[in-house]
């Protein structure tokens, strides 16, 4: 009996270290509060420019210190074929865009049909950050901008979707 207990004491202390070990050497890094949001389909001709932009609402709750938000931007065709994409941080309070040139996509000089994708998270670099002191918002816009950088569309945020991750 005593040797079955020796053992098993033994294996408990090894799983708790290999435990403890595991999860020090994992990434510190939190994605807390995923947006996704997409626009509709807008024409993109010769000499025109799409650009996402998005402003990170200032953070509510503390504030932790070396957190960023992570913005991602994505442009697609009207057969849902990835354009082009792009990850920016943002700092709370500030804004950041990304552009999609109509030369960017062929050299055809046709309307092209796009739509413009964006999504989100907070990357709290502290160990110690819980998802319920962060919060990561954006406020998404795209426009469309003419050759001689007059914007001609602005698509405001339609509807915020859930971001569904795939199994």
């Amino acid at each position: 009996m005593k040797p079955i207990l020796v053992i098993s004491c033994a294996l408990a202390v090894a799983c708790v270290a290999f435990v403890t070990v595991r999860a020090s050497a994992q990434s510190p890094a939190i994605i807390v509060n995923p947006q996704f949001v997409t626009f509709g389909m807008v024409g993109l001709g010769a000499g025109q420019t799409a650009r996402l932009n998005a402003f990170a609402l200032p953070m509510g709750g503390p504030i932790i210190a070396g957190a960023s938000c992570q913005v991602t931007f994505d442009f697609y065709d009207a057969t849902s074929k990835s354009l082009k994409t792009g990850t920016v941080p943002v700092a709370p309070g500030t804004a950041v865009h990304y552009d999609l040139q109509r030369t960017d996509i062929d050299a055809a000089t046709d309307l092209r049909e796009i739509r413009g994708t964006v999504s989100n998270g907070l990357v709290a670099l502290p160990a110690t950050a819980t998802p319920a002191a962060t919060s990561c918002s954006i406020l998404p816009t795209l426009e469309i901008i003419d050759s001689s950088g007059q914007t001609t569309v602005v698509l405001e945020q339609t509807r915020t979707l859930p971001l569904v991750e795939p199994l």
